[in-house]
């Protein structure tokens, strides 16, 4: 499920960092003179996948280290 355009609700590719303030390209290019200062959608759901990943890595080892003892 994609995020939405706060302004016109269109798929968002844009997104204010930190907030959960999301922009298609249309509306982030008619508020936001630079661009670089929202972060890509996508690159912000790959950084939480690893966070994620990373969790459920360090849990698994965990559950073995518990399971050795």
């Amino acid at each position: 499920m994609g995020k939405k355009c706060i302004i016109c609700g269109e798929e968002a590719k844009f997104c204010i960092k930190g907030s959960s303030e999301y922009y298609c390209q249309e509306c982030a290019e008619e508020h936001f003179a630079d661009l670089s200062v929202l972060q890509k959608v996508e690159e912000e759901a790959k950084r939480l996948k690893k966070v994620i990943d990373d969790r459920i890595e360090s849990s698994e080892d965990e559950e073995e280290t518990q399971e050795e003892e």
